[in-house]
């Protein structure tokens, strides 16, 4: 088969519209995600994520549509809530954090972690995927310039990031 010829009635040929877009999703898969640090966790939940916080700002990822949330998505099968936590923050974020405390599940079944940053973590920089615009850090003061993907969570984020960070300032 000569791969050069229109092989849709749209007019995409294989060449300049269905090759790279394979490579690209090709790209997607070929980056293995570290194991879990975690592997004896055996709590379960339907989707899971991350909450971090450096310098005062909160480790958050914009989707496609511009909006808002913690890392996090959906665990695979058999797979415990703190490894979906930590798969999928290093999916969106390229980051290694390390799921401890269950700090709240949403009315969704979303579970959500404080996440510690691991020593050999390094900067945000995620792996290609279609499902993530950014990834960065954000002040609480600055959440209200931003839409947020779930209604409420917002405020959420916001009351749990004030209680770590009042924990923080009151320990030894």
């Amino acid at each position: 088969m000569h791969r050069d010829k229109t092989i849709r009635a749209d007019g995409i040929s294989w060449r300049t519209g269905l090759a790279p877009l394979l490579a690209l999703l090709a790209g997607c898969a070929a980056e293995s995600v570290p194991p879990c640090p975690l592997p004896h966790s055996t709590m379960q939940a339907p989707s899971a994520g991350c909450l971090a916080i450096r310098d005062g700002g909160v480790l958050l990822v914009e989707n496609l549509k511009g909006q808002l949330s913690p890392p996090g998505g959906s665990a695979n099968d058999g797979e415990s809530a703190q490894c979906a936590a930590f798969r999928e923050t290093w999916e969106e974020t390229g980051l290694l954090l390390e799921p401890d405390q269950l700090l709240d599940v949403f009315d969704t079944g979303f579970h959500l972690y404080r996440c510690q940053h691991h020593a050999g973590s390094g900067e945000i920089d995620p792996p290609p995927r279609l499902e993530v615009r950014d990834a960065f850090y954000l002040a609480p003061s600055d959440f209200d310039q931003w839409e947020w993907r779930f209604p409420g969570q917002q405020q959420l984020i916001r009351e749990l990031v004030q209680e770590e960070l009042d924990a923080t300032a009151a320990a030894p």
